[in-house]
């Protein structure tokens, strides 16, 4: 009995088309070999099966009782290989159920989520989506193990491991935020204005606050932190309440601008423009449904 673990699939291939030419010369053409190799390769063949398999004749090689009757399993074989090779798993977005688990901040939750679901009910409506926050890790692990399938935060080299892909989308503006006007018209707030100001710290992974740091330092400023919360739940009602303002994003302050007439400033004639940075695993990066997935997200939100 030959041991299906000893052979060599090359051999499979060699006598397939050993069947299908009838030559070792035109088998070898085929193979790109020398007519030596493919005979080296038929005395394999021989030993494997106990059977001569191919028998000289006029004109080329005859197959045996026994080449014959394992022949067509073989072909079927060979065409399997080929097509499990050849052709990419394909990814219908109006038909899928899959699950797409997302790790982002509060901002993804408030303004891309909402725009993201609308999209996906009119054109994936059995796609379902699962959102969790940040927190304090590298990712790689939730990535490889399929615990997620995207990252998105802030750009930040620190906080994503190296190993993962990634790509930027949606540029953001950070500014100031308010319940009450700050100015008498101007949209510009000076360093001395800011100085006076209590602060609300919306902490989180990624955060863009560290961007509101660095430009204070540079100012001379040191901001005053009245609180700290973990995101933007918390905000309009502290804000209401205290006087406080808070370092958002624009997206979010014109948010808080049209649903609750809050007010909102850029910082003395200084745009502090971001970028918000999606990553995955390299393992998943030729995923037909994570690619449709990451391309939706960019063209829907790219140019924003």
């Amino acid at each position: 009995m030959t041991d299906i673990h000893r052979i060599d699939l090359n051999l499979l291939r060699v006598f397939d088309l050993l069947m299908i030419e009838g030559s070792v010369s035109r088998a070898a053409t085929r193979l790109c070999l020398s007519q030596s190799t493919v005979s080296h390769a038929l005395s394999r063949l021989r030993r494997q099966f106990k059977d001569e398999l191919f028998i000289p004749v006029h004109g080329g090689m005859a197959p045996t009782e026994r080449a014959q009757s394992v022949a067509p399993i073989i072909r079927q074989a060979m065409l399997l290989l080929e097509q499990s090779v050849t052709q990419k798993p394909v990814f219908n977005p109006a038909t899928s159920t899959r699950t797409f688990r997302i790790a982002g901040g509060d901002y993804i939750e408030l303004m891309l989520i909402p725009t993201l679901m609308e999209y996906l009910s009119r054109h994936a409506p059995y796609i379902r989506i699962e959102l969790e926050g940040l927190k304090a890790s590298d990712y790689l692990r939730e990535l490889e193990s399929n615990e997620l399938d995207l990252v998105i935060g802030f750009k930040n080299p620190q906080h994503l491991s190296s190993k993962l892909k990634h790509c930027n989308f949606l540029q953001e503006e950070l500014v100031i935020a308010s319940a009450q006007p700050l100015t008498d018209g101007s949209s510009w707030l000076t360093p001395e204005i800011l100085k006076n100001l209590s602060f609300i710290y919306p902490s989180n992974w990624g955060h863009s606050q560290s961007l509101m740091d660095q430009w204070c330092k540079q100012q001379g400023i040191q901001r005053k932190i009245a609180i700290t919360v973990p995101g933007f739940l918390a905000l309009p009602p502290l804000m209401e309440k205290t006087g406080a303002v808070a370092a958002l994003p624009c997206a979010a302050a014109k948010y808080y601008e049209e649903g609750m007439g809050f007010y909102w400033y850029r910082m003395s004639q200084t745009e502090l423009n971001y970028h918000h940075q999606m990553a995955w695993h390299p393992l998943k990066d030729s995923d037909p449904g994570l690619q449709w997935f990451r391309q939706t997200i960019l063209v829907k939100f790219s140019h924003r």
